[in-house]
């Protein structure tokens, strides 16, 4: 197979906020300007399109020593880096992208946005290599002038600053093989099928970029030649919907497999699939860097896989994400509507179940939603802002872990939010995938710890009283006697006596001459007992502790996170107490 039946194998980056996404894509681009040669780097909508040429001089040396040439025409980088990209982009079966690179900070490891997106990585079967970045930031470590591959870079360092190296770098892979995935440094591995490729990289300096482009091109050259061949049939996936001056709405459109001519019938997927022709196909101005450009150039036709505006008529409904198909019939264009309509209601769920209600902005980021969320039940997922109607079927579930609408990139109209806060469902909502996840789990703890709150409220506390000689203000009917409490004490419980029994019952609390509900550690009150009389039932310097039941005992001791250390000593004082008159108490 040869470049000229070959596409372009399409490359997104993924990995933790500050990791070095950007930074490394910033770098593979400089990279390849620097090497100062005529179409260098290919203008293209939301992609730069390093070509063959371009790689085999960066990677030249590699190339020799691993013994492969480049067969693919290039990389297509999808510009938009991260989870973006790689959820909203999709194309029947999985991701646009051919191939992912994860990035991670070799000194941070991994974080929530990398495990989660090692997850999407699973889910949808993608194929990736690990970009171990900021190698620069190793102690010892000396960068050269001018870009190297990590392999010339390594020998070049320290034998402290190589021992360094691989401590920081054997920790991070030793993280990610905790989450089923066995990897090694990429010169070092035998079976490229069983062991995902670590590439050590920086973005600051360039090292390893070399590596990580070979590794790229010989990856998609070994295991995805039937994917990159090239075909009739047209297909894509819209990156953004942008109005421009004189066309009206138009779609930036990656182009994964196909040739797009302008007259074309437009097929676009999504929430609302429609039919349309293409009125024209406009690239930016040739520049000797991929940048965003406002200037276009009408063309006839374009090949895949690269990005192209479109302009036609109608567009204003489609959302980023949406799938599109090209054909020259309008009976073709009817069918592939019908099969688009089909695919919106697999991805979606729509049942009667309890669970979670979630809504997204894109078919690519609703199945990622649900890919994230799959250790939780869910009820609906569906494309499109939360109606009151929404809100009102989150209510309807009956488990309070379920009473919450998860909103990923959707506006929120003020009438939602208030249906909403008056019926007591929370909407929670981000652009970030894994921050719903994150703050799920979190709104969960929260609702469990409530609930386990509210399941002790109605719980004798455990306290004792030590009856204050000389503080008598009544000897019966009821008795009210100073108290110094320890625990947490509160009118209406019973009170034992050691080795009398019950005593009497807990009537009123005083402090400070007004009545109050409850007595804290340490508080010296006057407390009205219905039931003794003082110097005969209880006298004055004894210990009394509040009745607690084997119910409520098991219940604190299974809650014990919401008692104090001290209402827990007196709780097993009370279990020692009981114990000597009823063996089986708290069993």
């Amino acid at each position: 197979m040869t470049a000229q039946n070959l596409r372009q194998p399409i490359v997104t980056i993924m990995g933790h906020v500050d990791h070095g996404k950007t930074t490394l894509l910033d770098k593979i681009r400089t990279t390849t300007v620097a090497q100062k040669e005529p179409g260098q780097i290919t203008q293209a909508i939301g992609a730069s399109i390093i070509p063959k040429n371009v790689i085999e001089k960066i990677c030249g040396k590699l190339l020799q020593k691993f013994k492969f040439s480049v067969n693919v025409p290039g990389l297509l980088f999808i510009d938009t880096p991260g989870h973006e990209a790689f959820t909203t982009l999709r194309r029947r079966g999985g991701a646009i992208a051919d191939l992912a690179v994860l990035v991670v900070d070799i000194a941070e490891g991994l974080k929530p946005q990398t495990i989660e997106s090692l997850e999407i990585l699973k889910g949808s079967k993608t194929p990736f290599v690990i970009a171990v970045n900021k190698i620069d930031r190793i102690q010892g470590w000396r960068a050269d002038e001018k870009p190297l591959s990590f392999l010339e870079s390594f020998q070049n360092q320290s034998s402290f600053a190589q021992r360094a190296f691989d401590e920081s770098f054997y920790k991070v892979l030793e993280q990610i093989s905790r989450h089923g995935f066995g990897c090694d440094r990429y010169d070092r591995i035998n079976d490229f099928t069983k062991t995902i490729a670590a590439v050590p990289t920086s973005g600051k300096t360039g090292e390893g970029v070399p590596d990580l482009l070979a590794m790229l091109i010989g990856l998609s050259q070994a295991f995805l030649k039937k994917q990159l061949l090239l075909t009739e049939n047209v297909q894509g996936s819209v990156l953004e919907v942008k109005e421009a001056t004189g066309l009206g709405t138009t779609l930036d459109v990656i182009l994964y497999d196909g040739t797009l001519k302008k007259g074309d019938y437009l097929v676009v997927g999504g929430k609302v699939p429609l039919v349309t022709r293409i009125k024209a196909l406009l690239e930016p101005a040739p520049l000797k860097e991929m940048r965003v450009e406002k200037k276009f150039q009408p063309v006839e036709e374009v090949r895949a896989a690269t990005g192209v505006k479109i302009s036609a008529p109608g567009l204003e409904s489609v959302i980023a994400g949406s799938p599109i198909r090209a054909t020259k019939s309008m009976e073709e264009a009817k069918k592939m509507f019908a099969e688009f309509q089909k695919e919106l209601q697999k991805a979606e769920i729509v049942t009667e179940n309890e669970g979670l209600i979630i809504k997204s902005d894109t078919i690519g980021s609703l199945e990622a939603m649900e890919v994230l969320f799959k250790e939780f039940p869910v009820k609906e997922a569906t494309l499109g802002s939360p109606s009151k109607e929404t809100i009102l079927r989150a209510e309807a579930n009956k488990d309070p872990f379920h009473k919450i609408v998860i909103v990923f990139n959707l506006p929120i109209s003020d009438e939602v939010r208030k249906v909403a806060k008056d019926r007591k469902i929370n909407v929670l909502e981000s652009n970030i995938i894994y921050h719903l996840h994150e703050e799920y789990v979190k709104w969960r703890e929260s609702v469990a710890e409530e609930m386990r709150k509210k399941e002790l409220e109605g719980v004798t506390k455990p306290a004792k009283l030590r009856l204050l000689p000389g503080y008598v203000f009544r000897a019966s009917n009821p008795a009210v006697i100073g108290s110094e409490i320890t625990g947490l004490l509160r009118a209406g419980c019973s009170l034992i006596k050691p080795e009398k029994g019950v005593v009497g019952k807990v009537m009123q609390i005083q402090k400070e001459g007004k009545t109050v509900l409850e007595a804290k550690s340490g508080e010296r009150v006057a407390v009205s007992i219905e039931g003794p009389v003082v110097g005969r039932q209880i006298v004055e310097g004894d210990i009394l502790y509040t009745d607690v039941t084997t119910e409520e005992y098991k219940k604190m001791k299974k809650l014990s996170t919401f008692l104090s250390d001290t209402e827990k000593h007196v709780l097993q004082e009370i279990f020692e107490l009981k114990r000597k008159t009823d063996p089986r108490f708290g069993l």
